[in-house]
């Protein structure tokens, strides 16, 4: 039987493969109307499959004007929300032989299985801006009366990007995908909490700390994990921190009283890894936990999505 993963990954190659052969029959197979596309200043939603044509068609025409020769989506993370829903992310980078059109980006991309059993895409929620690449204009003003364009900050695009970040490695905790969070690490990776410094200097060494976590998430019976990102910072072009608020769930009740802390990431070849986080609960004897040894902040539940 195949993970999340693997259809979102399936389902994400026959998107991109259809983009790239120009194919507006093959891509609307892989998508269930309406399909909304979402960036950061502006958004479409595609119909039917007279929409679906108009925007592959033009996205084809601006990727051979930027002399665009491959474009890789990979699956970051993807989890079933339910047996018929999972919602993932994935790591996109376009290239014009060996130089990238634009830096690597993040989208969060929703399917659904419908009826006749296939895997389909409804949303996709793109970490970019026109100001990031041009061709976004052109497809996002598509369908006429679709469109919706703001102004955008650079630091309303910081946190939308260190948003998209944390709810990639809840994901991962959340579905027990120690791939997807080592993916999003970088080493060596240091872990801050009132008890000292703990480093992680190997892959297994982490593996091996995930999957403590993974075992405190069953023995709690951990059914929901929200991040809230609070601010986002440059401290280079290469380094960012953080902050946010984070809620382990039981249901509707908390399994810990929820504690805020700050996530260090560095960029490595066009994608932000963290590197650090800062004032972590760690893993041991959770249910000693006192507010106290957290911190004294109100239990004020996000509904769920309200932070995406």
């Amino acid at each position: 039987m195949r993970n999340a993963r693997q259809i979102y990954q399936e389902t994400l190659d026959g998107m991109t493969a259809a983009v790239m052969s120009r194919d507006p029959a093959a891509f609307a197979e892989y998508v269930e109307f309406p399909y909304e596309i979402r960036v950061m200043d502006g958004m479409i939603v595609c119909k039917d499959k007279s929409d679906v044509a108009r925007s592959v068609n033009n996205f084809a025409e601006q990727l051979e004007q930027y002399g665009v020769t491959d474009m890789s989506r990979v699956c970051d993370s993807a989890q079933f929300l339910n047996a018929d829903h999972i919602i993932g992310h994935h790591t996109s980078r376009v290239m014009s032989g060996d130089k990238e059109v634009i830096s690597p980006y993040v989208t969060r991309l929703g399917l659904y299985r419908s009826k006749d059993g296939h895997w389909r895409a409804t949303l996709s929620d793109s970490v970019l801006c026109s100001a990031d690449w041009q061709l976004i204009p052109n497809w996002v003003s598509q369908t006429e009366g679709d469109s919706l364009t703001k102004d955008v900050s650079a630091q309303d695009k910081r946190l939308k990007l260190f948003q998209t970040i944390l709810d990639r490695i809840s994901a991962a905790f959340l579905s027990g995908d120690a791939d997807a969070w080592l993916n999003a690490c970088s080493l060596p990776f240091q872990l801050v909490s009132r008890h000292g410094v703990e480093t992680f200097t190997t892959r297994d060494e982490m593996r091996r700390d995930f999957e403590a976590y993974q075992r405190e998430f069953k023995t709690h019976g951990v059914t929901d994990i929200i991040r809230e990102a609070k601010t986002a910072e440059l401290i280079d072009d290469d380094h960012m921190v953080g902050t946010y608020r984070t809620h382990i769930m039981n249901r509707g009740n908390h399994v810990v009283p929820p504690w805020e802390a700050s996530l260090t990431l560095r960029r490595e070849d066009g994608i932000w890894r963290a590197t650090t986080v800062m004032r972590a609960i760690g893993h041991l004897n959770w249910s000693a936990q006192t507010r106290a040894a957290i911190e004294d902040i109100p239990q004020d539940t996000p509904k769920k999505g309200d932070h995406q």
